[in-house]
């Protein structure tokens, strides 16, 4: 099955929350692809109300893209998240979405 991806917007990071992901919607299946700052993602779901308010932010679709030190902000931030979190799993991502 191929997965068509579109960047929704990129949810930041609050205390105790997940680290800051970039949220790409599948236009075909509605699943939504949550992807980190080490380009390592999950898959979840979205509230109705998460895709029609999604045009509040609008920062760059690609972690590569970002400025490098808000990049590698995030990525200590996933660091730490991932030691206090054993239970929190992501998947390789290999391709850019």
């Amino acid at each position: 099955m191929s997965e068509s991806y579109r960047y929704i917007y990129t949810h930041f990071s609050t205390f105790g929350s997940l680290p800051t992901y970039k949220v790409f919607l599948d236009e075909v299946g509605g699943r939504v692809k949550f992807i980190f700052a080490d380009n390592s993602f999950m898959y979840g779901t979205i509230s109705d109300w998460g895709l029609r308010h999604s045009g509040l932010n609008k920062r760059h679709s690609l972690w590569s893209d970002e400025p490098k030190s808000f990049l590698e902000s995030e990525k200590n931030r996933l660091l730490k998240y991932r030691h206090s979190h054993p239970e929190f799993v992501t998947e390789i991502n290999n391709s850019h979405v």
